[in-house]
Order: C-alpha cells, then structure tokens, then sequence
C-alpha cells in the first residue's frame, strides 16, 4: 500500500503558492524553439517539424518531477513577392510532481506570422500567439486530512491562457547569425484556485532571450546564448554556449555539438546532440549546485529531446538559426 501522505492548513498555502509560481521549463531552452516563444512557430528552413522533449528532475529525492511536451508545426502560407508568410502550431505540455501527482497538463493552438525587413531574405521579424486550455491537479487519495470534515472543494482547476511573442533574426553573411526575442505567458493572468480563493492567479511569465551564431573555421560553430525569465517572485537566468562541429566528407546532413550553461546559483548544465538527415537529438543533464545540493546529492535533472523537420532541400549545414524558403 502506498504511504499516504498527511497534510494540514499548511499545505493548502503551500499549495497555492506552488501552483502561482514558476512554470515548467526544459534547460535545453532553444533546442525546440516554438516551445520558448509562439514567435518562432514555423520559423525554419522546412515544410513543418515535429518535436518531443521529456525531463525527470530530483529522483533521488523521492518521488521525481517529471515533464513531458510535443509540437507540431505547419508552414502554412507564404508570399515570396511580399516576403511573409503565416504558420500554424500545436503544443501540447505536461507536468507532475511529488506523491500527490500535483500536475499541469495545457493544450495551445499557436499562429504566429513573420515579415521580411529586406530584399535578401536574411532579415525578418516574426510576432506568435498562443491560446489554450490548461488544468492543474493533484491525486487527494494520497491525503489525509487532519479533520475528517475538512475537504477539497475541487481537485484540478481549468483555466484559459494567452501568451504573446515578438522575435527578430538576422543572418548577415555565413559566418554569423543572430536572434533576439521576448515573449509573455498567462497574460490573462488566469484563476487556478483549489478553495474557491478569488487570489489564486497564474502570475504572467516573461522572457527575454538571445543566441549568436559564430563560423569559427573547420566547419566549427560556436553558439553563445542566454535566457532571463521572471514571473511573479521566481526568476531565472540561464547563460552558456554550444558547439557544433560538421565532419567533412559527407554529403548529407551531420552534426554533432556539445555545450556547457549555468542556470544561476542553481546548476551547471552539460548537453550533448546529434543532428542527422531530418532528425535532431539532444540531451542533457543538470549538477545541483544549489542549497539543495546535500540533500539530492548534487544530482538535477536529465532531458532528452527529439526532433523530426520536414526538410525536402537537403544540404551539408543547415542553418542553427534557420530563415525561412519561399518554396
């Protein structure tokens, strides 16, 4: 039998600060871009791409978070005289947590449209939105309440939720391509009460990002990047580069790159990745640095993500910071 888990007044505050506090997130942050900003929907040198990411985080302190999320994406209209084009997505995300299985399970329709600022096509600026439907819950078999007349008033909360997204891309010759972006989750700041609190809101997330793509010779790229995200008393700042190296030789495809971050007085993070024909795979694993550091044994959490792009015109190097083709 399962060891239940016994829970007072307490837990209803903890509860509700946990539920209004930070989001989920992957510290591969650009490997799947749609899922960092609605802006980057269908951004890519493709017909559409397809991607899945999972993370598990602190098993060895019991019972582990786990995260899980899909995206599909559409390259559906362009205009090569005008130099735009509009793209349609879906996201589909997960989320659980502890003995009570506390999780955050969100479906997002996204739509973002993107314009040329030149005649050259290596200049655009791109806005996206998402809106979708979201549930937070947790198992109350798992708990026993300390007054048998004490209950739940419900055990998961809908809401809706909308996040908005701008970015910009710039590739000025072969050897450098650079984004920049900004985007805000839960505008709405949507009502996520268990208790019939009126002050229970999912508090809007920002985040400001960019990446630098630099051709250092030997068909060798380093690839500088940050995040800094906020929302609500929880921030977040994630710094480090990749590196990717193409081998010579082959006429297809192949990439394999390596990268070193730092998630602020929180973990170091090393990642390593394939890219393949039409595939992308990439993990990575996070060292505990934090407080918390004695208690889980320095270990964080790992992640592995795959992605599929419906590539037709293959080449040697595809862009890491791709622009899109008016097919």
């Amino acid at each position: 039998m399962r060891k239940k888990i016994v829970i007072s007044s307490l837990f209803f505050l903890f509860l509700v600060k946990f539920s209004t506090g930070q989001d989920i997130h992957f510290s591969q942050f650009d490997i799947n871009p749609v899922l960092l900003n609605p802006a980057h929907l269908g951004f890519l040198d493709s017909k559409g791409r397809f991607g899945t990411i999972y993370r598990n985080q602190w098993s060895s302190v019991g019972t582990p978070y786990r995260t899980f999320a899909f995206t599909g994406e559409w390259s559906t209209y362009k205009r090569r005289y005008y130099g735009d084009g509009i793209n349609l997505g879906l996201i589909l995300t997960t989320d659980e947590a502890g003995a009570l299985n506390y999780g955050n399970t969100q479906c997002n329709a996204v739509v973002s449209y993107f314009r040329s600022l030149n005649n050259f096509s290596n200049h655009f600026i791109s806005v996206g939105a998402s809106l979708g439907i979201g549930q937070q819950s947790f198992n109350s078999a798992n708990a026993i309440l300390p007054e048998q007349d004490e209950n739940f008033e419900t055990t998961n909360a809908k809401y809706a939720d909308l996040s908005l997204g701008i970015a910009w891309f710039y590739n000025p010759n072969d050897n450098l391509s650079l984004k920049m972006g900004v985007n805000a989750n839960h505008l709405n700041s949507p009502n996520i009460s268990y208790m019939g609190l009126d002050e229970a809101y999912l508090h809007p997330n920002v985040g400001i990002y960019g990446r630098v793509e630099i051709y250092a010779g030997n068909e060798f790229y380093i690839l500088p990047s940050g995040i800094y995200k906020f929302q609500h008393t929880y921030n977040e700042i994630i710094y480090g580069s990749n590196f990717k190296w193409y081998p010579p030789g082959y006429s297809y495809n192949l990439s394999f790159n390596g990268g070193l971050f730092f998630r602020h007085s929180d973990a170091i993070i090393l990642s390593l990745g394939l890219e393949f024909d039409n595939f992308i795979l990439g993990t990575s694993y996070d060292i505990n640095i934090s407080d918390l550091h004695v208690g889980s044994n320095g270990k964080g959490g790992f992640e592995i993500a795959l992605l599929y792009r419906l590539i037709t015109n293959k080449s040697k190097h595809q862009k890491v910071i791709p622009c899109p083709t008016f097919l």
